[in-house]
């Protein structure tokens, strides 16, 4: 079987004694009929219709939070709960009936139309019966080519499941170095540590000791070596601990903590166990369609999807399938505990991405009524690409013995984004921007990005900043800031800053030059 995120099944209260009857659909004779391209025979699909009705004949539907029957179609809740009038909608059978996903909807992993159903055996998203039947067909000729291509595997044992918990201990190759080498490692990969008793950073990622499936997902997804931020900040996730991080944007972030995530929803039973909280809806799209990748074939690893923009009935029937993982904005997550249709006493683990940013668009107090229904002991992560004072007192409201960990030089770019910096005067800054809007955004999740400032004479306090740090990235600055009096009076009075510094150090060479001074000012006197 597999579930629906919208079947349209409700009773009344006073049936809770009667069974629940769902009506079986005859197909059209033309729809038994499938088009050429498609290779799932007829039987296979009609076949899983009767099932799927016997299925949902025999059981009754999904229990609501609120002890009522979920219903969940295009309406709105309210309308859903005045209308008393059984209604109900027949699992699609065909992929051709269903509609094509919205940005951040589920999307079918066999044709990409809207993933309304989950596939029970393998969670994955489905529009119909003919996609799931199509998927599992997939799932078993692709078990069949590995069998042939690694006979001996296949004659072997069977994999072992599981273990029934985790437990991060220090790999040997990790303890056997020695503590100078590790804060010589530190040093050089830009690795800033703040805390008590904080574990050494990792080298690679099996180090760890991670369920193989995760490692596999893991070089699936590109990721062959951990990155500054990944090495220290994972570990530090995978014990338990409140973390305050900060690095680059494309600095690996975000796998950073969805392992730590992934490993602490993986062996708890309640659901939901883990929420991730972020700024905006992009952001949140690309989290979860990330957490898809790297929990791919672990067993009963689901993700919600709850951002504004999108239907909320989907979201909220999404919600009640058992999830393990809620990847969400502020805004439709509050609005959705204040239905009473979520509750948040099991999560464990609470990521706030880019709190910087959450500051800035005025969702500290959202943030900080969430965390309000989330358990004490739950461990916490802030990341943020700086940390200015509002995030330092956000942390010291929400994080018990935190680690504070910074990767990256100070102000210097990603190097993951290409900096391009245009000379526009403002009355065309409107018009130039609406021409390039669409080169994309900034690299996340690994990936290259592009980043373009204008500028011109009413920036020319930042002109020298500007040009020290985005020339080591061989970007071509315009001729109009390179020959700017501005800047070369900027980078005047810097060295001279400099080299007045130089001046003040004591080194053996000028140490008696000093002490003449000292004693010709204080004879002076």
């Amino acid at each position: 079987m597999f579930v629906p995120r919208s079947l349209k099944i409700k009773r009344n209260a006073n049936d809770d004694g009667k069974s629940c009857v769902a009506k079986i659909i005859k197909p059209d004779p033309e729809d038994l009929q499938l088009d050429k391209s498609r290779d799932v025979p007829v039987d296979a699909v009609a076949t899983e219709a009767a099932t799927i009705d016997r299925h949902i004949s025999e059981s009754c539907p999904f229990p609501s939070p609120g002890g009522q029957l979920a219903e969940v179609h295009s309406v709105s809740p309210e309308q859903g709960a005045k209308d008393s009038h059984p209604s109900e909608e027949p699992v699609k059978s065909f992929s051709k009936t269903q509609r094509w996903a919205e940005p951040g909807e589920p999307i079918c992993v066999v044709c990409g139309r809207y993933g309304e159903y989950i596939c029970d055996k393998t969670d994955e998203d489905v529009c119909s019966l003919e996609c799931k039947a199509k998927h599992l067909l997939q799932v078993k000729e692709k078990e069949e080519k590995s069998k042939l291509s690694n006979p001996q595997k296949a004659d072997s044992e069977p994999e072992s499941p599981l273990n029934a918990s985790y437990v991060y201990k220090e790999h040997p190759f990790i303890l056997n170095l020695q503590e100078d080498q590790i804060e010589n490692l530190k040093q050089q990969l830009g690795i800033l540590v703040q805390g008590q008793e904080v574990t050494r950073p990792i080298i690679d990622f099996e180090h760890c000791s991670l369920p193989e499936v995760l490692n596999h997902n893991l070089k699936k997804s590109g990721y062959e070596v951990p990155t500054p931020i990944q090495m220290q900040m994972i570990p530090v996730g995978l014990l338990g601990r409140d973390i305050l991080a900060s690095a680059d944007t494309g600095s690996g972030k975000t796998a950073a903590f969805l392992l730590p995530v992934i490993m602490r929803a993986l062996f708890e039973s309640k659901t939901p166990s883990a929420l991730i909280l972020t700024p905006t809806r992009e952001l949140a799209i690309q989290i979860e369609r990330q957490a898809k990748e790297l929990m791919s074939g672990l067993p009963r690893m689901k993700t919600v999807l709850l951002v504004g923009g999108l239907p909320l009935p989907p979201q909220l029937y999404r919600l009640q399938q058992h999830v393990k993982v809620i990847i969400a904005t502020p805004g439709r997550l509050l609005d959705i505990i204040k239905q009473s249709s979520v509750e948040l006493c099991g999560v464990k683990i609470v990521v706030v991405d880019e709190a910087d940013t959450m500051l800035k668009m005025g969702f500290q107090q959202q943030v900080l009524d969430i965390l309000e229904n989330i358990p004490n002991d739950c461990q916490t992560i802030l990341v943020s690409a700086t940390i200015p004072t509002s995030i330092e007192q956000l942390a010291s409201q929400l994080l018990h013995n935190p680690v504070r960990i910074i990767t990256g030089e100070k102000n210097l770019p990603c190097a993951n984004v290409r900096q391009i910096i245009l000379w526009v005067e403002d009355p065309a800054k409107k018009k130039k921007l609406f021409e390039i809007l669409n080169i994309g955004r900034v690299g996340r999740l690994g990936q290259n990005g592009t980043a373009i400032t204008f500028i011109n004479n009413n920036s020319k306090r930042l002109f020298w900043d500007i040009a020290k740090r985005v020339k080591p990235t061989g970007s071509i600055l315009p001729p109009q800031l390179l020959n700017s009096p501005y800047l070369h009076d900027q980078k005047r009075k810097e060295q001279q800053k400099d080299k007045q510094t130089q001046n003040d150090l004591v080194t053996g060479a000028n140490l008696m030059d000093i002490i003449r001074k000292h004693d010709k000012s204080n004879s002076q006197k």
